[in-house]
């Protein structure tokens, strides 16, 4: 167990503790640290309802890259950003996305990735909202 500490605790952003860079901020989603390499920070995130809603603390500066895996979902329709400076985008929608955004299907969901200008966008912290095809 603890070997399993030491390498999460070396694993990922160079920055103090990456696991709590970002929350679940809806009750069904689950949200789940994983190890990445130096600079990036890398989740996975499970939700019932088909919206995974995620707050976001400041970003530190030498961060390259934030990976999301949505195994659950089916379908991404949306991934929006609301900003703690009050600015706001549509990250996602449909097949179009902002310069930094990549969204791949998986076997089993997506992965969400996010670098270049977007990162730099969310950066500041804020809300990430993604959005499932709707299930009713």
């Amino acid at each position: 167990m603890l070997s399993w500490l030491l390498v999460v605790g070396l694993a990922g952003c160079a920055t103090g503790t990456p696991q709590n860079l970002l929350q679940s901020d809806r009750a069904d989603t689950h949200l789940g640290w994983q190890p990445a390499p130096e600079n990036q920070l890398a989740y996975s995130v499970a939700t019932a309802s088909g919206i995974a809603r995620l707050a976001l603390d400041p970003l530190p500066e030498n961060l390259d890259r934030v990976t999301l895996d949505l195994p659950g979902m089916q379908r991404v329709e949306g991934v929006q950003w609301r900003g703690d400076d009050g600015k706001s985008a549509m990250l996602y929608s449909g097949g179009a996305g902002e310069q930094g955004v990549t969204l791949e299907q998986r076997r089993r969901g997506f992965r969400l990735r996010i670098d270049g200008p977007a990162l730099d966008l969310i950066r500041v912290g804020g809300l990430l909202t993604v959005v499932d095809f709707y299930r009713g």
